[in-house]
């Protein structure tokens, strides 16, 4: 039982103990959503949509080329959208995990000796301001740093440019609205990764604590089920994230360079590993924990088989079949305990999906640097197909149809007959 505070304690109590539920527990980008007094959904779309993603499109490009269709254009092409949708998405993320915290409140707490001082223990320092003001200009550096890894390495144009002599004051404007706009894109990124990461690192050190776990014949996961599901969202919300971000890459229409998969592709892929720790490696100590009640479940079930299946040297031993059966229950569910505290076939078909995703947006990726290298060397490729067709092959029916993929192949591409198939023919 947690002991009644004293008078002088709510005057000394600083801001870290106050509850996720408090205004102290809202991160940096809700504030900003918050900040136009509209329905949360009806804010991100504002202002990753329109405010600072179209506008700023319509700017840039108008000044650059004072044409307004194609500034219109740009501004909704498929790329220009993808990315627009993706800072949206990227200020709803941090809410939605706080809310997913928040609802998984009063489970978490129960399994604390503490309680709810112990739930705020953990979990308070997802508003805290000074790591956010630190991890977002260094997810900033990061970003310029890998979209401009082909001009680093010398062989590509800058994604920054700055224009000499005085300008236009439109052209002022344009520029000051996209570095505005920057700002603000990236605010919502790494409130993704700020959010994800303070609610592990709290799911981590509940792990540490003596926990007041449920028996198993009333729960399977030892009501360790929460905190699994709440796991489980937040890893798929992240996801959805980089898959956003994967999107935006795809379809954009520059066409990807060395530099550019190497910066960018190496951004991408320490995302998902940042991702992937973050799901396993909090997990690990509730999952020894179970285990552990696991054995020692196991151990003591034992005792008590272990006379059932032994020789009736023991006349005292009840065979009562009621006792039995109880002895065939407790198997049961001892055998049912979960060692991980969420379903494993759910994070199979959710890794199954995942695989699939990035296996497809990296070929997709690939793919336009592909095309342009097969148009260079397209008549030498077919001509190496061509003189690999085996000939040699005893079978008449299969002979045959090399020779006439072969002959295709020919005429497709405009290349003459090689003179060892002539002889062969």
């Amino acid at each position: 039982m947690i002991a009644e505070p004293t008078p002088e304690r709510p005057s000394q109590q600083p801001p870290r103990k106050r509850s996720v539920q408090e205004p102290s527990g809202v991160t940096l980008a809700e504030r900003f959503i918050l900040a136009f007094h509209l329905p949360y959904e009806v804010g991100c779309i504002l202002a990753g949509v329109v405010l600072f993603g179209i506008l700023t499109t319509v700017l840039s490009t108008y000044a650059a080329t004072s044409d307004t269709s194609v500034a219109i254009r740009t501004a909704l092409s498929p790329a220009g959208l993808s990315f627009d949708f993706l800072v949206a998405y990227s200020f709803y993320v941090p809410h939605y995990m706080r809310n997913r915290l928040v609802e998984a409140g009063t489970s978490l707490s129960a399994l604390l000796p503490d309680r709810v001082e112990g739930y705020r223990r953990i979990f308070g320092r997802l508003g805290s301001l000074k790591p956010q003001l630190i991890m977002w200009p260094l997810f900033l550096a990061v970003l310029l740093v890998a979209a401009n890894a082909s001009a680093i390495m010398g062989g590509g144009a800058s994604t920054i440019t700055v224009r000499g002599g005085p300008g236009r004051a439109f052209e002022f404007f344009a520029a000051i609205y996209d570095v505005a706009s920057l700002a603000v894109a990236t605010l919502g990124l790494s409130s993704v990764l700020w959010a994800y990461w303070s609610i592990s690192r709290g799911i981590h050190r509940l792990g540490g604590i003596p926990l007041e776990l449920r028996p198993y014949y009333e729960d399977a996961f030892l009501g360790l089920k929460p905190v699994g599901s709440l796991a489980l969202s937040l890893a798929t919300a992240y996801f959805v994230f980089i898959g956003l971000f994967g999107v935006g890459l795809a379809v954009s229409p520059r066409t990807p360079e060395i530099g550019d998969i190497i910066g960018l592709g190496g951004f991408l892929s320490g995302l998902i590993l940042l991702g992937l720790a973050l799901f396993f490696l909090p997990l690990r100590r509730l999952h020894n924990q179970m285990i552990l009640r696991k054995q020692a479940e196991v151990g003591r079930l034992r005792e008590k088989l272990g006379p059932v299946f032994q020789e009736p040297a023991n006349p005292g031993f009840s065979e009562e079949i009621g006792h039995l059966f109880r002895l065939d229950m407790m198997d049961r569910k001892v055998s049912s305990m979960a060692t991980w505290p969420f379903d494993i076939r759910i994070l199979g078909k959710l890794s199954v999906i995942a695989l699939s995703v990035t296996a497809i947006l990296i070929r997709d990726s690939l793919r336009p640097m592909f095309d342009s290298h097969r148009r260079v060397r397209g008549r030498s490729l077919v001509l190496v197909m061509v003189q690999r067709v085996p000939l040699n092959i005893s079978r008449p029916r299969l002979r045959w149809g090399c020779l006439r993929c072969s002959r295709w192949l020919r005429r497709l591409h405009g290349l003459k007959r090689h003179p060892r198939h002539v002889a062969s023919s």
